[in-house]
C-alpha cells in the first residue's frame, strides 16, 4: 500500500476560499480519476495547515494516476486558480509505503 500526502498552508484571509478548493480538488480526482482521496486540517499544531490524502495499491498506480493529473489541463487549470490560496513555497508531498 503506497499513501501519498500533500500539505499546504492557508494564505492570510484566504481560509473559507481554501477550504472550499480543498474539497473540490478531492472531489475531481474522485470522480475523474476513481481514487479516494480525502481532505483533513490540522486540530492542533499550526493553524490553517490543509492536507490531502490518498491510498494507491502501489507506486505504478501512483505513478499512473499522478501522471494523468499531470496532463490532465482542467485539473491543472484549477490548480494554477487556485495558487493565491496557499503561502507560496508551503506546499508539501510526501510518499510512504505500508511495512
Amino acid at each position: 500500500m503506497i499513501r501519498w500526502t500533500r500539505s499546504a498552508q492557508i494564505a492570510s484571509g484566504k481560509f473559507p476560499q481554501a477550504v472550499q478548493f480543498a474539497k473540490e480538488i478531492a472531489d475531481y480526482s474522485n470522480k475523474k480519476y476513481k481514487t479516494q482521496t480525502s481532505v483533513y486540517m490540522d486540530s492542533v499544531g499550526e493553524f490553517g495547515r490543509i492536507r490531502w490524502f490518498c491510498d494507491f495499491t502501489d507506486f505504478a498506480t501512483w505513478e499512473k494516476i499522478g501522471g494523468q493529473l499531470m496532463a490532465d489541463q482542467e485539473y491543472l487549470k484549477k490548480v494554477n486558480q487556485a495558487a493565491d490560496l496557499f503561502v507560496h513555497g508551503s506546499v508539501f508531498d510526501t510518499v510512504m509505503r505500508a511495512i
